[in-house]
């Protein structure tokens, strides 16, 4: 039997021809994942994460096994050889040449692009249009897993780059802005609006068409898509292409009045208040965390009339920062007077920015330099801060705060302020519930191993790669700094990265956690000596007992001091008088053990090290 399979849509299956009936949810999400690694054997674990989303039950083997013969009794015809294999613990699925669209695309998207790198616009255009005639209109179903959906991305992505390409080539052959390839660009920013690319080609046409005023509004479109999403201006290619036209084109743009400002806005107009946009560009792979997002989103956008204060915390290397710019990005719509991102350094050893500074900072970056005097003092500052975002929607992201004091006075009485503070230490004062971030599932964990490291590197070897999950404890900053090794490094492979770091001596330094932990330790004070002591017990729950016996102080105390652990974010509550230390946790402060100052020396001194 002769098939065809097409996922670069709604998923459809045919046999010499005719439609075959495909079984609803997820023997169909089983086939796609085949489909996506055809002639290759997926995991039955792999499987596992893709087709349940959320802890597989006990079932779940066999399932798949169910699964599996269906789709090997659907694509099979009676004396035929089986289409589908177990094989290695786990499925692989034969494709043939031409049956699968997404590699049919990939293909003619492949020989297009050289084609256009060489010079050859003719031979390339018609690749490219076939290449994306193989889309349907509706994109693919929403996938179970995370490693489905990212396949899917880079699918599309790689879509995008086509279109662009197909654009590029028509115009090199002359099209004058024709009515089609204006509705390709259109609908290619309406689904990708941050590709610069895409809205130099999009003007390009325009001018051709003799539209220049088209290609002006296009360019202030494209400046407030990069402004919300990405808070950055355009780039020197899109901009200067902005300027020629504006060169040839004298008539100057129609006027738009400023609407009058309100009774509470008055004073802040009479001043020169800039609109920054200072968010950066999230570059490190992000996976998860979606509950997170959504309730951090939800709560940004609730400030109207009045401000709100969110608050995120947790251990060291968590993802606080990751999670909370992320989030910021998502809600960038409801701040049209400006985002500001600040570094305030409590995640590393260091001192951290004064508050003065802090408020300061804040300033500079809505007023530029202007002629009014500097601010003296901290209440003065801050004041001016308050008077210079009363009545605006303004998002102020403070990250890695180590003191309230930080970030304390900034917002006005009135306006639709959120300002959004990640540290180590719970922020008090907050206007929702604070946010305490865990470490990632073992799931998701795997998915961004896959994210740094590669599919293959996690397929190849899933024991280690799940060796490697536990030995980071679930820590995406441990997480992306041990796959870069094997990023790197095409001659490692998984279990040798999960046998380094089962290796005391070295699991703390390949993780990178190190400085950030010397942050939150310098912070103890006086429950110093009782943190570095913990290096010498072993896993498992600490009690106040144990405590008190390690450093000869007070049961009193010693639970005085393993508290300030818990606010520190170096130990957790276990249950009543028990506590719990992670094991990465307990490695540095082995490591201060072993260097600890002779008697006589105070711990002040011993924690300046």
């Amino acid at each position: 039997m002769e098939l065809t399979f097409r996922i670069l849509g709604p998923v459809r299956v045919c046999g010499d021809g005719r439609p075959l009936r495909l079984p609803p949810g997820r023997p169909t999400a089983m086939l796609v994942t085949l489909l996506l690694h055809a002639g290759v054997a997926v995991p039955v674990e792999r499987l596992r994460e893709e087709l349940w989303a959320g802890p597989a039950p006990v079932s779940a083997v066999a399932n798949l096994r169910s699964h599996a013969s269906q789709l090997r009794r659907l694509l099979t015809a009676p004396g035929e050889p089986p289409r589908l294999h177990a094989q290695h613990g786990g499925y692989r699925l034969r494709v043939g040449p031409g049956e699968l669209d997404a590699v049919e695309f990939e293909r003619l998207a492949a020989e297009g692009l050289a084609a256009r790198a060489d010079g050859e616009p003719r031979v390339a255009a018609p690749l490219l249009e076939r290449a994306l005639a193989l889309w349907s209109v509706t994109d693919p179903p929403p996938a179970y897993g995370p490693a489905t959906a990212a396949a899917f991305d880079r699918l599309r992505e790689r879509r995008a780059g086509v279109r662009e390409a197909y654009a590029a080539c028509r115009l090199d052959l002359g099209d004058r802005g024709s009515p089609e390839l204006l509705a390709l660009l259109r609908t290619h920013l309406t689904e990708n609006p941050l590709r610069e690319p895409a809205w130099a080609l999009l003007m390009t046409a325009q001018c051709r068409a003799g539209d220049q005023a088209a290609a002006l509004e296009t360019y202030r479109a494209a400046c407030r898509a990069l402004a919300g999403e990405l808070g950055i201006a355009p780039g020197p290619e899109l901009t200067e292409l902005y300027r020629a036209v504006r060169r040839r084109w004298q008539r100057p743009p129609p006027f738009a009045a400023r609407p009058p400002a309100r009774d509470g806005e008055r004073a802040a107009e009479a001043r020169p208040v800039l609109v920054p946009h200072e968010l950066p560009c999230a570059a490190a792979p992000f996976v998860g965390r979606h509950a997170e997002l959504a309730r951090l989103r939800t709560a940004l956008t609730s400030a109207r009339e009045h401000p709100v204060t969110v608050t995120v915390h947790g251990t060291a290397g968590v993802g606080k920062s990751a999670l909370g710019l992320r989030a910021a990005v998502a809600a960038l719509e409801s701040f049209p007077d400006g985002q500001l991102h600040l570094d305030l350094g409590g995640s590393v050893a260091g001192t951290p920015l004064p508050p003065v500074e802090v408020a300061a900072r804040v300033l500079r970056s809505f007023q530029g330099v202007t002629g009014e005097p500097e601010p003296t003092g901290l209440a003065e500052t801050r004041a001016r801060v308050r008077s210079l975002l009363f009545g605006r929607r303004v998002l102020l992201v403070l990250d890695n705060a180590a003191d309230p004091a930080q970030v304390d006075g900034l917002l006005p009485a009135r306006g639709g302020c959120a300002l959004l503070v990640t540290s180590r230490c719970p922020m008090p004062d907050g206007d929702v519930r604070p946010l305490r971030l865990d470490p990632l599932p073992t799931g998701v964990a795997l998915a961004l191993l896959r994210a740094v490291a590669g599919d293959r590197r996690v397929d190849d070897e899933p024991e280690a790669a799940r060796a490697v999950v536990a030995l980071c404890e679930g820590l995406p900053l441990a997480l992306r700094t041990v796959a870069r090794r094997l990023a790197e490094g095409p001659h490692w492979s998984m279990a040798r990265l999960a046998r380094l770091l089962r290796d005391e001596r070295h699991r703390l330094a390949e993780t990178g956690l190190g400085p950030r932990l010397t942050a939150s330790y310098r912070r103890l004070g006086s429950a110093a000596q009782v943190f570095r002591r913990l290096g010498g017990t072993r896993t498992g729950p600490l009690t106040t007992e144990t405590a008190a016996a390690l450093t000869g102080l007070p049961p009193e105390d010693a639970v005085r001091a393993l508290d300030r652990l818990v606010t520190a974010q170096l130990a957790e509550p276990a249950g009543p008088g028990r506590y719990r230390v992670g094991e990465l946790v307990r490695l540095y402060a082995a490591e201060l053990a072993a260097v600890e100052q002779p008697s006589g020396h105070t711990d002040e001194e011993a924690s300046s090290r």
